[in-house]
C-alpha cells in the first residue's frame, strides 16, 4: 500500500515527525508539499468560492488543506493507483498500517473513502449492520450519521473515488474534511470507517489552519505567537489541552440503531 503524506515546506518538525511514523509502519509513501493559504489569492473565484468565508473562521488554511488534498488526488490517478492512503503529517500510524491497509482494499468498490482517523463532538456511532471483520479485533463499519463525523487526517481512497473528488474540490467551498458534502454532492458513493480507530493525532503540533484547542477570538490572537515559538510551559500546556480535546472527539461504539440517512449507495 502507497501513502501519500501531506507536509508544508514550512513545516521540518512535522516532516520529521511523519517520516519516523511511516519508518515504523513500514509504509512506502511520498511526501507531498502542501499549499500553503498564505500564499493563495482569496479572492480568486475559480479556486475559492465567496461560500467559504461564510463556513470557515481560517478560510485561508482552510482552502490551503483542501488544495493539498485535491493535489494528492491528481497524484493517485496519474500513478494509476487503484487505492492509496491519505496522511497528514501530524499523525501517530499503527506498526501494522500496512497490513491494515490491504485487508481494507479487499473490501473496496467503486468510489469510496474509509477513514482512518475521524472525531466528532460526540461519540461516532457506528452501524453493526454489514460490519466486516478486519485483522487486530478492528471492524469496517458505516457511520450513523456521517455529517457527524470530521478529520481529514488519514484515509483510504479509491482512484474512482478521487477522480470524483478531482472534479467536485474546486471552487473550495468546504473543509476537506466534509464527507457528508461530498457524499451528497456524488463525489463519494461510501464513506465507512475502521473501529477502534487506528491512526491518531499526535497532540505535540498545533494546526496549520487555525489555533485548534484555544478557540477564537482574541485569546486565540494573543496566543497564537507564544505557541507557534514553543515558549515552553505553555507549549506543554496546550499539548495536554489539546490531547484531552482529542480524547474525546474520538470515542465511538458500535450500535444498532437506524441510520440517520445510510451513506452508501454501493451494495
Amino acid at each position: 500500500m502507497y501513502a501519500y503524506v501531506i507536509n508544508l515546506a514550512r513545516s521540518p518538525e512535522r516532516r520529521v515527525h511523519i517520516t519516523a511514523e511511516l519508518g515504523k509502519a513500514k509504509v512506502d509513501y511520498e511526501i507531498v508539499t502542501g499549499v500553503d493559504g498564505r500564499d493563495l489569492d482569496l479572492h480568486d473565484r475559480a479556486t475559492i468560492d465567496p461560500s467559504l468565508f461564510t463556513r470557515s473562521s481560517w478560510p485561508a488554511g482552510m482552502a490551503g488543506c483542501a488544495l493539498s488534498h485535491l493535489r494528492v488526488y491528481q497524484k493517485i490517478i496519474a500513478a494509476g493507483l487503484d487505492a492509496a492512503l491519505v496522511l497528514e503529517d501530524d499523525v501517530t500510524l499503527p506498526s501494522d498500517l500496512g497490513g491494515l491497509a490491504s485487508a481494507l482494499v479487499d473490501h473496496l468498490a467503486g468510489p469510496e473513502l474509509v477513514l482512518l482517523n475521524y472525531d466528532s463532538k460526540d461519540t461516532c456511532k457506528m452501524s453493526r449492520e454489514g460490519a466486516v471483520d478486519l485483522p487486530s479485533s478492528r471492524l469496517l463499519a458505516l457511520p450513523i450519521d456521517v455529517r457527524q463525523l470530521g478529520s481529514s487526517a488519514a484515509y483510504l481512497i479509491t482512484r474512482a473515488a478521487a477522480k470524483r473528488m478531482c472534479e467536485s474540490v474546486l471552487p473550495v467551498r468546504v473543509s476537506p474534511d466534509d464527507w457528508w458534502f461530498f457524499y451528497r454532492e456524488g463525489a463519494l458513493d461510501r464513506v465507512r470507517c475502521v473501529v477502534p480507530l487506528p491512526v491518531t493525532k499526535s497532540p505535540k503540533f498545533e494546526s496549520t489552519i487555525g489555533l485548534y484547542g484555544l478557540g477564537q477570538g482574541v485569546k486565540a490572537r494573543l496566543l497564537e505567537p507564544l505557541v507557534r515559538h514553543k515558549v515552553p510551559v505553555l507549549h506543554q500546556a496546550i499539548s495536554y489541552r489539546r490531547q484531552l480535546i482529542y480524547r474525546q472527539m474520538t470515542k465511538s461504539e458500535i450500535v444498532d440503531t437506524p441510520f440517520i440517512e445510510k451513506p452508501s449507495r454501493l451494495q
